[in-house]
């Protein structure tokens, strides 16, 4: 007699579910089915677990008092960048046949966890049309970007968007107290042409005063610390995951694996010092003895201040000081800042960082920009008249908007509406900045600049970005090349 095509499955929390009979996916923890209408997975743990309860408990809090996409104003918001837990199948709320236990390795007592199904935007068919799903090792790994079609690969300022999702997301897990402890290209969706991302896996987090750490990480992604033994996961070795998985997506190359030989004894511990104990940056800035020749390209300068400034924080300062690594909170603001200097290259192809200081040149195609391009300072009201720099800028380029965090001092791009306030245009040789709200902008010595109205922006132009409460103040120059 044939096998039944599906199964019915009773959370604890009471949802009854029907999955299918045939696995989808099995892994070193867990053999993995559709649900019948392919809205969720339900994952079982194969083998005898010695740490069952733990492991329940561990989900218990994960699905209720830990959980960002349950409750609260963003809820719907990190169900789109959490492949979060839904809940959990145990023994009282499945009754599997012997035989479908046996083929798939499963023993008594069950214990599952279900989770949604991907979004559609995170698959993609191959060079040989084969469905993949889009786990960032697609898209980092030389040999395997071949695969993807040119239509998947994105440019890099879809791949800065990535990394800022990946950031926010990993921030959201650190502030609720919780640690991956496993992140990786493996653990990570990514959709280039789309500037998303989805953090999965979330099944395995470190739970303050719950669970410790079922896993240690992915090879290439564990922190020095964990590799010698001294620390367990946690939020400071999610940091140096977090590090190494931007600089991946953003420079296509690993930050530790350069020329150096630090065994000559066998292949696997030169392996573990290179990643531990003698862990060394390739883009070091005073030793150079793991740097790659020829040097990488491109170099970590082109990347812009604010990420050339938390890479070296994260792999020189904090390579081997866990505490002096950057945050994922950093690491959001900064690429969101890095986004604002973005400027395209001059054939149109791809976008690269821009501001005073740096070369005019686009490191991707090698193209140099001929034409001056405009620059604003943003300044922030600190006492009646008085403004302070507010450590923000904007490298200016034609049809570009702008967004009320560009406007306003206190609010933030992770959290704002994407609805306009203003555009850059050039026309006829000269720069303006068109008004786009209700509320007047206010040029300082020269008056208002109503909606719908332009101003011609010059060396020097100052304009206050709106009249209300909390409006910053533009300073502009120009970048010559």
């Amino acid at each position: 007699m044939a096998a039944a095509p599906y199964f019915n499955a009773k959370t604890v929390e009471g949802v009854e579910m029907t999955f299918e009979t045939e696995s989808i996916a099995s892994g070193g923890e867990k053999v993995v089915f559709f649900s019948k209408q392919h809205e969720h997975i339900i994952g079982f743990f194969h083998s005898h677990l010695a740490d069952r309860l733990e492991r329940k408990r561990r989900l218990e809090k994960i699905i209720g008092p830990f959980n960002p996409t349950k409750d609260g104003a963003q809820a719907n918001h990190w169900k789109k960048h959490f492949c979060w837990p839904v809940g959990i199948v145990d023994s009282r709320g499945v009754k599997l046949p012997p035989e479908f236990m046996r083929r798939h390795n499963l023993v008594e007592p069950v214990l599952g966890v279900v989770v949604p199904a991907y979004r559609n935007n995170f698959f993609f068919r191959d060079r040989t049309g084969s469905v993949r799903e889009k786990k960032g090792r697609w898209f980092t790994g030389m040999k395997a970007r071949k695969l993807l079609p040119d239509s998947e690969k994105g440019d890099f300022k879809r791949y800065l968007q990535v990394c800022a999702v990946m950031a926010s997301a990993v921030r959201r897990l650190h502030f609720g107290g919780l640690a991956h402890s496993d992140l990786s290209h493996n653990n990570v969706l990514i959709d280039p042409k789309n500037g998303d991302a989805c953090i999965i896996d979330c099944d395995s987090l470190v739970v303050p005063g719950i669970a410790p750490p079922s896993v240690l990480g992915t090879p290439g992604y564990i922190a020095p610390e964990v590799l010698t033994g001294t620390k367990l996961p946690s939020i400071e070795t999610d940091q140096h995951a977090l590090g190494v998985l931007l600089y991946e997506t953003l420079m296509l190359r690993h930050p530790l694996q350069g020329p150096k030989i630090h065994s000559s004894k066998s292949a696997e511990e030169d392996e573990a010092l290179a990643m531990g104990k003698h862990a060394l940056f390739i883009e070091n800035p005073t030793d150079h003895s793991n740097r790659p020749n020829p040097a990488p390209n491109p170099s970590l300068s082109a990347m812009g201040s604010h990420l050339q400034a938390l890479f070296l924080k994260t792999f020189v300062s904090g390579l081997h000081h866990p505490s002096g690594r950057a945050s994922a909170a950093e690491w959001e603001k900064a690429l969101y800042k890095t986004i604002d200097l973005l400027h395209p290259s001059p054939n149109g192809t791809e976008w690269f960082p821009l501001e005073p200081g740096t070369p005019m040149v686009c490191p991707f195609t090698r193209q140099r920009l001929t034409s001056p391009v405009p620059f604003a300072q943003f300044y922030r009201l600190k006492g009646p008249g008085a403004y302070t720099h507010d450590q923000a800028s904007l490298t200016v380029h034609h049809n570009m908007y702008i967004y009320k965090w560009h406007v306003f001092s206190n609010v933030s791009p992770m959290d704002a509406d994407r609805e306009p306030q203003g555009y850059f245009s050039f026309h006829q040789g000269k720069w303006y900045l068109v008004n786009q709200t209700e509320a007047q902008m206010y040029v300082p010595d020269s008056g208002y600049v109503e909606h719908g109205q332009a101003l011609e922006i010059k060396q020097g132009t100052q304009v206050i970005l709106s009249a209300e409460h909390n409006g910053r103040l533009a300073i502009f120059d120009f970048m010559n090349p």
